[in-house]
């Protein structure tokens, strides 16, 4: 390895120069890196263990040490090791760095948030930056395991940190979280700690403060502290706070608790809806909420008599074979069969309803030697059973089979989430139909008299009755509403509402609204048509920014009919119509979604727009239209487009998030990315135009000019040709066969 400046920054992290920290440790560093490079990982190790004993307690030595046990697999000695380094050196970053990462790996996200709280109160405040890129790594690693406030408060936390570099990056993870629709807008919501609350006593205010600003340096764990003290010596506003700092440490179970306490102080408010919305959202389900889901296994005793018998059966659908695993390569193929409880249908389903069709209650998965049965047992474990031996027949041993918990699941999503089966080549307008009146069933017909967890195992329309749980049945029937995002009419819930006894969500006033501070989940309720021009500017740009369906249209919807804000410039003119187009789309509105186009095209008289309406069209259509259909008019573009530089970003992100170029880090250059063009141009080898004009080039037709394919160069050639393109830079000459991966270099 090469030598190191003596006044560059330590390389153990530690935040020292180099001469005055590690670099007494370099001979040893070297040899075990040497070492490690030919292979040797226990004389690599040795190498250090050599170095430790000579400088015991090195910090650069133990972090090589802990990375290389990590690498082999021994997370826990690598863990105490670093936690060794710590106890001697408690604000040593590089050591904090590399243990949260032990920790996550080990103990879970949760726990490494916990371990960051630890390196907050430890590392001096100009340290702090360094911490930046891990506080990212656990925001990602709790978004993955659902712990979704947590993890967007440790990716904000993330850029106050973070050095100027690390910005984008950053902004993406938090970006890909924020606009995540199909996450509860209580989950995504940036609440904020409640202020000093006035008329307490000075020592209290003080206190108060205090614990304001550790949480809004990211020491969440002092501030609940802190607050927990002021809770427990009568200070109302401290119950919030200590509920979220500990939202934000992902620890939902005392988050709960803190924020019920602080929801029995604030009467029937909004803010008491909206923070008990979340609370039934994170809350765990304990004890007799739950039901155990289970595998009942059998060794087979003729594979193709049970075959035979189950693909017989009018109540067992064949699914098909497949991996158990879908992700793993390695997985082996099993054979998967849905029980159902009642006969398949026959016919149409036209005029049918929900209530017509079987319900899915457990699967049969079959290998090579053993049946498998996957069920939740709430009290039809025996009668499943019973019926799938005796649909197996003699093709399984009558014997008592090997029972396997999967772990529990809540009971009431058990009751609510029911599967209704649907017989293949069902349009997905039908599809689309069936769903959202079972949607729209279950809502109306089975969750009135479901027991909840949080109606204190009564129903609601038991708890309607009593009359002491207006707060919980409000907040769930504002997550009902909002869940009418992606469907539309299937529940009257003025009417809903009205029948349960549940009070209607009080109106938004537009003169005195604060768009900014409104609470994500109540921002459909604006109305947008009584909003001055700048907050209704306000409304779709932070209902677009969070992804919230029913808040985007209503205020994309009013934009289109004020013309003179796009021509002051104060929005983008294309934006709303292409919201308001895709949403249709979602909700399968297809003559809708193209009248919004057409509008748009019509209220826009520039050109300069022109590539974004074309490739809004191509994106319609591909979502509702075959192939043949739509890429003839996609060749078309892109031949037009071919030699547009300004249009060529446009052109590629397009292509990218349609799925027809592929990206990939570029191992050579850092930062920089690689595109792969073989999907465009597959699908433009088989359904793009076959004209050949006079000048070589692919056409659709006399009238529409040549068209160009990607791996075509100017002059002649087409998509069997392959090659190497970048929008806006014209054809380049072919890199080799047509059956190679087609790698460009974005920004020339």
């Amino acid at each position: 390895m090469a030598a190191l400046e003596s006044y560059s920054p330590c390389p153990c992290g530690s935040g020292q120069k180099y001469k005055w920290c590690c670099q007494k440790a370099e001979p040893f560093v070297e040899r075990s890196v040497r070492l490690q490079e030919t292979g040797g990982v226990e004389a690599s190790r040795a190498a250090l263990d050599e170095g430790l004993a000579k400088l015991p307690g090195n910090p650069w030595l133990t972090i090589r040490k802990a990375i290389l046990l990590a690498r082999e697999g021994h997370t826990k000695e690598s863990g105490e090791i670093l936690r060794g380094l710590i106890a001697k050196n408690p604000g040593h970053i590089g050591a904090h760095n590399f243990l949260i990462r032990v920790v996550i790996e080990t103990e879970g996200a949760d726990a490494g948030a916990a371990q960051l709280q630890q390196a907050l109160s430890s590392v001096p405040a100009e340290g702090r930056a360094a911490l930046s890129i891990t506080a990212q790594l656990v925001g990602i690693m709790l978004a993955e395991e659902g712990h979704v406030p947590s993890a967007l408060a440790h990716l904000r936390l993330a850029q106050k940190l973070e050095p100027q570099d690390e910005e984008r990056s950053i902004a993406q993870s938090l970006r890909s979280i924020e606009a995540n629709g199909s996450l509860s807008a209580w989950m995504r919501n940036p609440y904020e700690l409640s202020p000093v609350p006035t008329g307490i006593a000075p020592e209290k205010a003080e206190a108060f403060a205090k614990a304001l600003g550790w949480a809004e340096n990211g020491s969440w764990a002092s501030a609940a502290s802190a607050f927990e003290t002021l809770s427990a010596d009568h200070v109302p506003e401290a119950d919030r706070n200590l509920g979220l700092c500990r939202l934000w440490l992902a620890d939902d179970a005392s988050a709960v608790a803190a924020l019920r306490r602080s929801i029995a102080t604030l009467g029937d408010s909004t803010e008491a809806v909206d923070l008990e919305a979340l609370c039934q959202i994170i809350a765990p389900v304990q004890g007799k909420d739950l039901v155990g889901h289970v595998q009942l296994t059998w060794s087979i005793r003729d594979r193709n008599g049970l075959l035979k018998n189950l693909r017989g059966d009018s109540t067992v659908d064949d699914e098909g074979r497949g991996p158990i695993d879908p992700e793993d390569p390695d997985s082996p193929e099993v054979d998967v069969f849905a029980l159902l409880d009642r006969p398949k249908l026959q016919g149409g389903t036209e005029s049918l309803s929900p209530g017509d069709f079987p319900r899915v209650e457990a699967r049969v998965t079959i290998d090579d030697k053993t049946a498998a049965l996957d069920l939740v047992d709430d009290g039809r474990l025996e009668r499943i059973r019973d019926r799938f031996m005796d649909v197996a027949g003699s093709s399984i041993p009558p014997a008592h089979p090997r029972t396997k918990s999967l772990g529990p699941v809540p009971r009431m999503s058990v009751a609510l989430q029911s599967e209704m089966w649907m017989p293949e080549g069902i349009s997905r307008e039908e599809g689309a139909r069936l769903t959202q009146a079972e949607h729209s069933r279950i809502i109306r017909d089975v969750w009135p008299d479901t027991p909840m967890p949080y109606l204190g195992g009564r129903t609601p329309r038991r708890a309607a009755r009593d009359g002491n749980a207006q707060v919980a049945l409000r907040a769930a029937m504002c997550q009902f509403e909002t869940g009418q995002e992606f469907w539309r009419g299937g529940v009257d819930y003025a009417a809903f509402r009205a029948e349960l006894g549940v009070e209607p969500e009080p109106a938004i006033e537009p003169e005195t609204v604060e768009i900014e501070r409104l609470h994500l989940s109540r921002l459909h309720r604006v109305p947008a048509d009584r909003l001055d021009d700048t907050k209704l500017v306000r409304l779709y740009l932070r209902a677009r920014h969070f992804v919230l369906p029913l808040a985007m249209e209503r205020s994309a919807s009013e934009l289109t009919q004020r013309p003179a804000i796009f021509e002051r410039g104060e929005m983008d003119r294309v934006a709303p119509y292409a919201d308001l187009s895709s949403l249709a789309m979602n909700r399968l509105a297809k003559d809708e979604a193209f009248d919004w186009l057409r509008r748009g095209r019509e209220a826009d008289a520039s050109s300069r727009n022109a590539v974004r309406w074309d490739f809004l069209e191509i994106r319609l259509r591909s979502r509702s239209e075959k192939p043949e259909e739509w890429v003839p008019q996609l060749a078309v573009v892109l031949d037009r487009t071919r030699d547009d530089r300004e249009a060529a970003t446009l052109v590629l992100t397009n292509l990218v998030e349609m799925g027809l170029i592929r990206t990939s880090p570029n191992p050579d250059e850092p930062g920089q990315v690689l595109l792969d063009t073989r999907p465009l141009q597959a699908v433009l080898a088989q359904f793009g135009p076959k004209i050949t004009t006079a000048s070589g080039r692919l056409g659709v037709s006399a009238t529409q000019g040549g068209i160009w394919t990607p791996g075509g160069s100017t002059g002649g050639g087409g998509a069997a040709q392959g090659g190497i393109w970048t929008p806006g830079s014209g054809s380049a000459q072919p890199s080799g066969g047509g059956d190679k991966p087609k790698l460009i270099l974005p920004g020339r």
